[in-house]
C-alpha cells in the first residue's frame, strides 16, 4: 500500500512540467515591483504596474489599436489630508528615453472606463489605470507625476509645496500582454 502512495504521489507531481497541458510559466522578467511613494502636493503615488507593447486595448462596449504601442501604469494615489483633494489623469506623463512625455489616450481611457478627474477624499486612497499611445520604439523610463496645487490648509493662502513640473518615479515596463 505504501508503495501504491508514493507512484501516485510522484505521478502527481508530475502532472503539467514539460507536456502540452497547463498553463505556461511565467518568466522571471514579467514580475515587477512596485515604486516607493512619491508626493507631490497633498497627494502621494506608488507606481504599481507598468507595462509597454500592448497592441490593443478593449473593453465593455469598444476596442482600439495604438498608433505605435500601448503602454499602461497602474497607479496607487493616496490622499495625504484630511481635506479632498483632486487627481487629474492627464496630469500623468509617460517619460521615454529622449526626455519626450506622453500624455493618457483619452480614446483608451474611455474605452477602459477611467475617469479623466478623480476627487479623493480625507486620507483615501485610489488605484487607477492609465493608458498610453506613445511610437513603437519608445524606451519608456518611467513616469512624471503630478500632484494637486491646492493651498496648502485651510487657512492658508500659500499653495502646498509641489514640484513644478510633477515628480519622476523611475521604472523599466514590462513588455508584452
Amino acid at each position: 500500500m505504501g508503495m501504491f502512495v508514493l507512484a501516485v504521489a510522484m505521478g502527481l507531481v508530475g502532472c503539467g512540467a514539460g507536456g502540452g497541458g497547463g498553463s505556461p510559466a511565467v518568466s522571471a522578467g514579467s514580475v515587477q515591483r512596485a515604486s516607493g511613494d512619491y508626493r507631490d502636493g497633498h497627494l502621494v503615488f506608488s507606481v504599481l504596474a507598468l507595462r509597454c507593447g500592448l497592441t490593443a486595448v478593449a473593453g465593455t462596449h469598444s476596442e482600439a489599436q495604438p498608433d505605435g504601442q500601448f503602454c499602461t501604469a497602474r497607479l496607487r494615489v493616496r490622499n495625504a489630508d484630511p481635506a479632498f483633494h483632486t487627481y487629474v489623469a492627464d496630469a500623468q506623463r509617460l517619460v521615454s528615453a529622449d526626455g519626450t512625455r506622453a500624455r493618457p489616450d483619452s480614446f483608451a481611457m474611455a474605452v477602459r472606463r477611467q475617469h479623466e478627474r478623480v476627487e479623493i477624499g480625507g486620507h483615501d486612497l485610489i488605484e487607477i489605470e492609465l493608458w498610453y499611445d506613445v511610437p513603437k520604439r519608445a524606451r519608456v523610463t518611467g513616469m512624471r507625476v503630478s500632484g494637486d496645487r491646492d493651498p496648502d490648509g485651510y487657512l492658508s493662502g500659500a499653495t502646498v509645496r509641489h514640484a513644478p513640473d510633477g515628480v519622476f518615479v523611475p521604472m523599466t515596463p514590462v513588455t508584452g500582454p
